[in-house]
């Protein structure tokens, strides 16, 4: 099996890290799949998602590290999954149904909110790299990834249909919930996909960018951001019909971004470079926090008003701007 330069790059930009050790420049035969493995430090491992079961808190990484938090993340608890594979997205439809996705075709389930996982889509082979996931409900899904690899579910991924939802091969790396039914897929070279149906019909929106987009934050009732390498921020008051550029903070890459309940817009990604907006992504600033310093992949807000990271450095909670002691 061969990897070619430009997936190791783009699922490099993915991972944050130079952690993906596949080797480029030739061929070679992965071990059998095996379990994940006890790991005393993996809050502190590269993890990668982050997602809400009810009141629990799920995050998930490389080696197949799935961890629990039943305490708005102040501690965690590793699970044995059916992968060793790295983990770069996970999504629940419900308090107790979820999945998580990855490397080496992995889709792995739940149905006792991160309790016991089992795999899925097991047809999928080693060279298929999943870079998200979204699931409706405990029914409807999606699972995306690299060289236009894009999967859906209607009965909770007991079976997994292939679409295409664009003409190119291009890489997928992330889809997002929008407004209503609406939902976003993001990817390289300027990417940006929608669909208004729950993801029958796709159509392909204009964004004045042509390197690789990471992802798409809904922002108030129908404003759009979406984010990519070098700090490229865009923003949409119509829906995605047209596009703003805004003025990044930093000029690096942007992988993750969340609206708090104050209204506070926070992005994150590479060098543990935080931004913040304060006027529905209009303008930002930089945001420096000394409690995490590595690059970031996911950020979640507690019940209690913290902000869960999860990347580069493990796990943490943070004390947003203006925000509560974590």
């Amino acid at each position: 099996m061969k990897f070619s330069s430009r997936l190791h790059l783009r699922c490099s930009h993915r991972s944050l890290v130079a952690a993906l050790v596949l080797m480029v420049t030739g061929g070679f035969s992965p071990a059998p799949a095996a379990d994940s493995e006890p790991a005393t430090l993996a809050p502190k491992s590269l993890l990668l998602g982050l997602a809400r079961a009810g009141q629990r808190i799920v995050a998930v990484g490389d080696r197949g590290h799935v961890l629990l938090s039943d305490d708005q993340g102040r501690t965690w608890q590793q699970v044995i999954v059916p992968s060793n594979a790295m983990l770069t997205g996970v999504s629940f439809g419900d308090a107790t149904h979820g999945w998580a996705v990855g490397h080496d075709g992995v889709i792995l389930a739940t149905a006792d909110a991160g309790r016991t996982w089992h795999r899925q889509a097991k047809d999928e082979g080693i060279d298929t790299v999943f870079l998200s996931a979204y699931f409706r409900d405990a029914t409807h899904g999606w699972a995306v990834g690299a060289y236009g690899k894009f999967l859906t579910t209607t009965d909770g991924g007991a079976t997994w249909i292939a679409q295409s939802p664009s003409s190119l091969e291009s890489h997928y790396n992330s889809i997002n919930a929008g407004p209503g039914d609406s939902l976003y897929l993001t990817g390289e070279s300027g990417l940006l996909l929608a669909s208004t149906d729950g993801g029958e019909k796709w159509q392909a929106l204009d964004v004045p960018y042509d390197g690789s987009l990471f992802g798409l934050l809904p922002v108030g009732q129908q404003d759009l951001l979406v984010y990519g390498l070098r700090g490229h921020v865009f923003a949409s008051t119509d829906r995605g019909r047209s596009w703003t550029p805004r003025k990044s903070a930093s000029e690096v890459l942007i992988m993750t971004g969340l609206q708090l309940k104050s209204g506070l817009v926070v992005m994150a990604g590479l060098g543990g470079n935080f931004q913040i907006s304060r006027d529905q992504g209009r303008t930002f600033s930089a945001w420096k926090p000394t409690q995490y310093n590595g690059g970031v992949s996911a950020l979640l807000e507690t019940d209690d008003g913290a902000l869960l990271v999860a990347g580069e450095l493990g796990v943490a909670r943070l004390t947003p701007p203006g925000g509560p002691a974590p």
